[in-house]
C-alpha cells in the first residue's frame, strides 16, 4: 500500500514546478462534515454485508420516476446558461437560485373537504423528464381527481414555468399558491449537494427568517416581490386572489389562506384560484433584477481559477406578459425536448437509454457562451477550467463549435513571454509545494494553479480526429508547438543508465489535489506526452512541417515506459518511478494510471488485457446491489491506498466510466459494461439525483455523494458510451469511422442517433446486420471490427455485395 501525498522533502526535487501544490485551494472538498451531517446523510460503516440500498428511480421511456420519494431540491432545472437554476425535487416545492437563495414556490390544493399542500398528498409520482420534472399527485381527501404540473426554467430569461392541469375531479377544487425568502444566501459551493454542513433538503428549506427585508408589491393576479438579493415577478393564473401572510405560516395551508391584517415583518405571497378539469393553468416566476450577490465569484473558486462572474440575463430580459405564456411553454418544452434527444440511444438496457437523455442536458448545461468555454459544474463551480475531461462532451455530442471556442480562448491567452534562463525560486508562502512562476511561463494556457494545459490539448487533437480540420490545426498549430516545449521544459526527466525521458505530473489529471510524485516520472502524465507527441508528429506531416522532433520525442518515452515503468513480473504499469533516493518504482497503480495508458494507446493488445487483471483483482470493487436493483453491476474505488487523502482514494463517477472505457478499449467487454452500468446505476438511479452525472457517489465513505452534473463525468461519460459501448470512433484526419461495438452478448439491437451519424446494429439468427448513415462533412469509410472466429464467418456483404474481410 502507498500513500502517495507529500510524503518527502520538496527540496530534493530539482524542479518542484512538478510537485503537488497547497491543498488549501483544492477544487472539490468541502469542510468535513459533522457527527450530525454524517446522520442526516445516513452514514454508516462501508462493510462488505452493509453495502445494499434500493433502488430510488425506475426508469420508464427516458424518464427518471420515483413514487413518493422524500427529497427535496436535489434535481436542479436548468435554463440558459446562467448561475440561475431551479432546484425541483420528489416533491414540488421549488426554489430558485440566482445565485443565492431567490425564494420557495409551494402549491396546494383546497376542496370542501381538505386543504393540503402539494407535497403532503398521499401519492406523488415524480419523473425526471431530462430538463424538466413532472408530476402526478393525488390524495384520498382530494377525491378521484390527480393534479398534473410539468416545470420548465426557460432558456430566454431565468425563471420558473410551471403547467398545472386538474384531471377527474368531481368537485371544484382551488389552486393555491405561497412564495417568498429571497435573501442571497449561496453557501460554500452554491448549494450543491454533499457539499454545505446540512443536507439540500435542508439548506433551501424556507425558514421565516429568510423572508426579512422581502417586500411585495401586488396588482390584480400579478406580484413583483423585492430584496436586496433581487427581484422576482410572479404571475399567477387569471382570476387569482393574492395578499400577503406571515412566513411563520409557511406550513400550515389553511392560517397562510388567511390575509394578514397588518404587513407582516417576515412576508410571504399566496394567490388562490378555482381550476377546471383538463383545463390548464401557468404559474410563472421570472428573475427580474439580480442583486450584487449575483456578481460575486466565491473565494474558493477564485482560488482555483482565473474566474469572473458572467453578468446575468436577467438584466436583459423584458417581463413576461400572461397571455405569452402558453406560448413560451410550448417553445420552451421544444426546446428542452431538442437538447434532450440530440444524441439517442435505444438498447434493450431502459436505464442506459435514460441515461443519455440526462447526459445531453448536463453537456448543456455546463456550456457557458458568455464565458467562451464549459464550466466546472452545472450547481457547483460554474467557473470555467481548460483541463479536466469535460471538452470531449463538445465533440463527442457533436457540439464542435463548443469545443473549438472553449480551446480557442485558452490559446488566445496562451503565455509567449520569453522563455526565462533560471526558474525563479520556489513558492516559500506554499511550504515549497508550488512553483507558480515556472508554470506559468511560455507555453502555459492558464493562470490556474492546475497544469490545465495537458487535458485541454488532449482534447484538442480528439476534435481534430472528429472533425479532420486542418484548417484548424494549422492555425492552432503554434499554440501545440509552444504547449510540447512546456511540457519538455518543466516536466521532462531522464531517468536509467540510457537517460530515457518520462514526464512528471503537476495537478494534472482529476485526481490531483493531493497527488505528487516528489519529481519522478509518472505513467499517466508520460503515456499523455506519448500520444500527444505521436498526434503532433502526424499532424505536423499533414501540414509539410518538420515532424522529426515530435517522432524522436515519441520513440524515446515509449522506450522509456516500457524500460522503466512496465512491470513484466505484474502485467502493469508502475504508478511512477522516483527521481530521488534509490529511484524505485511503485507498483500499486490507480485506476487513472490503466485507463490514460490504455487511451493513450500505450500498451499492446496483449498488455493491455494484461493490465485489466489488476484493475479485477488489486482495485477495490463495490457491488452495486440491493431491492429493485439489477444484478450484475459494480463500481470501483480509484486506489488502493491508505490511509484516505481527498482524491487520492474515492469512489467517483467520472473515474469508474473511464476505466470502463479502458476495458473496452482492451477488448474487456464483459467487464467493461458491467462497470458502467454500474457507475449510472450509483450516481443516476440510486442517489439523491434522479439522472446525476455526479461527481463522488455514495460509496465514498469519507466524501460520501456530492456534486450535480459534474463537468469532467460528462465529459468522460459521453465517450465511454461512445467510444466503449458503442465503439464509434472517428478519425477524419484519415477520412474513417472506426466502429467496435462493446455490447453485452446477450443483446439483439441497439441504436444510435447522432447529429453527424445514425448507426444501428440488428442481430437475427445467425445474421448479424450493421447500418452506418453518415452526415459528416466530407466522405469517410468504415471500418468495421466485430467479435468473431473465423471458422464461425458464412460471409460477410457490405451494401449488399459480398466482400472480403480478415
Amino acid at each position: 500500500m502507498h500513500n502517495l501525498s507529500n510524503s518527502f522533502p520538496r527540496a530534493l526535487a530539482p524542479l518542484l514546478a512538478s510537485a503537488l501544490l497547497a491543498t488549501t485551494a483544492s477544487a472539490q472538498p468541502a469542510p468535513a462534515p459533522t457527527p450530525e451531517q454524517r446522520a442526516q446523510r445516513g452514514a454508516r460503516p462501508m462493510l462488505f454485508d452493509n453495502l445494499s440500498r434500493p433502488l430510488r428511480y425506475t426508469p420508464d421511456n427516458g424518464d427518471f420516476v420515483i413514487v413518493n420519494g422524500d427529497e427535496f431540491f436535489n434535481r436542479s432545472i436548468y435554463g440558459g446558461p446562467s448561475p440561475f437554476r431551479v432546484d425541483a425535487g420528489d416533491r414540488p416545492e421549488f426554489t430558485l437560485y440566482l445565485p443565492g437563495r431567490g425564494g420557495n414556490l409551494r402549491l396546494g390544493l383546497s376542496t370542501a373537504k381538505a386543504t393540503r399542500w402539494l407535497h403532503r398528498a398521499d401519492k406523488i409520482v415524480a419523473r425526471y423528464r431530462p430538463g424538466s420534472m413532472i408530476y402526478e399527485i393525488s390524495d384520498a381527501s382530494f377525491g378521484p381527481g390527480t393534479i398534473h404540473i410539468v416545470l420548465l426554467s426557460p432558456r430566454v430569461a431565468e425563471g420558473l414555468v410551471a403547467r398545472v392541469e386538474a384531471r377527474g375531479f368531481t368537485q371544484p377544487v382551488e389552486l393555491f399558491a405561497a412564495f417568498g425568502g429571497i435573501n442571497g444566501v449561496r453557501g460554500g459551493r452554491d448549494g450543491d449537494i454533499g457539499t454545505e454542513r446540512e443536507p439540500v433538503r435542508e439548506f433551501f428549506r424556507l425558514k421565516p427568517d429568510f423572508c426579512l427585508e422581502n417586500v411585495f408589491t401586488i396588482e390584480a393576479d400579478t406580484f413583483i416581490a423585492k430584496a436586496k438579493a433581487g427581484v422576482i415577478g410572479g404571475i399567477l393564473p387569471p382570476g387569482a386572489k393574492l395578499h400577503q401572510a406571515p412566513a411563520e405560516s409557511w406550513d400550515d395551508p389553511a392560517a397562510i389562506l388567511q390575509p394578514a391584517s397588518a404587513t407582516p415583518e417576515r412576508p410571504v405571497v399566496v394567490g388562490r384560484v378555482m381550476i377546471k378539469n383538463a383545463k390548464p393553468v401557468f404559474i410563472a416566476l421570472q428573475n427580474l433584477a439580480s442583486g450584487k450577490n449575483a456578481a460575486e465569484v466565491l473565494e474558493i473558486y477564485q482560488k482555483v481559477a482565473e474566474a469572473e462572474a458572467p453578468s446575468s440575463s436577467a438584466a436583459n430580459a423584458a417581463p413576461w406578459r400572461r397571455a405569452d405564456l402558453p406560448a413560451l411553454f410550448a417553445s420552451e418544452e421544444a426546446e428542452r425536448k431538442a437538447v434532450a434527444e440530440r444524441v439517442v440511444v435505444k438498447t434493450p438496457d431502459p436505464f442506459i437509454n435514460a441515461a443519455v437523455g440526462a447526459l445531453n442536458i448536463a453537456a448543456d448545461a455546463v456550456w457557458d457562451p458568455r464565458q467562451s468555454g464549459f464550466v466546472h459544474g452545472g450547481v457547483a463551480w460554474r467557473v470555467r477550467l481548460l483541463g479536466w475531461r469535460v471538452g470531449y462532451a463538445g465533440d463527442t455530442l457533436g457540439w464542435h463549435d463548443r469545443t473549438r471556442t472553449h480551446f480557442d480562448s485558452y490559446a488566445a491567452r496562451q503565455d509567449t513571454s520569453p522563455i526565462p534562463q533560471k526558474f525563479p525560486p520556489i513558492n516559500a508562502d506554499d511550504n515549497l509545494a508550488r512553483h507558480e512562476d515556472a508554470l506559468h511561463s511560455n507555453g502555459d494556457m492558464t493562470r490556474s494553479h492546475y497544469d490545465m494545459n495537458m487535458v485541454g490539448v488532449d482534447t484538442f487533437f480528439r476534435h481534430l480526429l472528429w472533425t479532420g480540420d486542418l484548417d484548424y490545426a494549422r492555425r492552432q498549430w503554434p499554440v501545440i508547438e509552444r504547449h510540447l516545449a512546456w511540457e519538455r521544459r518543466l516536466f521532462r526527466r531522464e531517468l536509467g543508465t540510457e537517460k530515457l525521458p518520462l514526464y512528471e505530473a503537476y495537478a494534472c489529471i482529476w485526481a490531483s489535489d493531493d497527488l505528487a510524485y516528489n519529481g519522478g516520472g509518472a505513467t499517466h502524465s508520460t503515456a499523455y506526452n506519448l500520444y500527444h507527441n505521436r498526434m503532433a508528429a502526424r499532424i505536423a506531416k499533414r501540414l509539410g512541417l518538420d515532424a522529426s522532433l515530435y517522432e524522436r520525442e515519441a520513440d524515446l518515452i515509449a522506450r522509456g515506459m516500457r524500460q522503466q515503468l512496465w512491470l513484466p513480473d505484474r502485467g502493469w504499469f508502475a504508478e511512477w518511478k522516483d527521481l530521488i533516493g534509490d529511484q524505485i518504482v511503485h507498483p500499486q497503480a490507480a485506476a487513472w494510471t490503466f485507463y490514460h495508458t490504455v487511451d493513450s494507446e500505450v500498451p499492446t493488445p496483449v498488455q493491455a488485457w494484461q493490465m485489466t487483471r489488476q484493475v479485477e483483482n488489486e482495485l477495490p470493487r463495490f457491488d452495486i446491489a440491493g431491492p429493485g436493483v439489477p444484478e450484475g453491476n459494480y463500481t470501483i474505488a480509484t486506489t488502493n491506498w491508505m490511509p484516505f487523502t481527498w482524491s487520492l482514494n474515492n469512489v467517483v463517477f467520472g473515474e469508474s466510466v473511464h476505466t470502463a472505457l479502458g476495458l473496452w478499449q482492451a477488448n474487456r467487454t464483459e467487464t467493461a459494461f458491467p462497470l458502467l452500468k454500474g457507475a449510472i446505476l450509483d450516481s443516476m438511479y440510486l442517489g439523491i439525483c434522479p439522472g446525476n452525472v455526479g461527481m463522488a457517489t455514495w460509496f465514498d465513505v469519507n466524501r460520501r455523494e456530492s456534486q450535480r452534473d459534474f463537468a469532467d463525468g460528462v465529459g468522460i461519460f459521453a465517450r465511454s458510451v461512445f467510444e466503449g459501448l458503442f465503439g464509434i470512433t472517428p478519425d477524419l484526419i484519415d477520412g474513417e469511422i472506426k466502429v467496435r461495438p462493446g455490447f453485452p452478448a446477450a443483446w439483439n439491437d441497439a441504436s444510435l442517433h447522432h447529429p453527424a451519424f445514425d448507426f444501428a446494429f440488428k442481430r437475427e439468427r445467425e445474421v448479424e446486420r450493421f447500418k452506418l448513415t453518415s452526415r459528416f462533412d466530407k466522405p469517410v469509410a468504415l471500418r468495421l471490427q466485430v467479435s468473431a472466429l473465423r471458422d464461425t464467418i458464412a460471409s460477410v456483404k457490405v451494401n449488399g455485395r459480398p466482400a472480403t474481410w480478415r
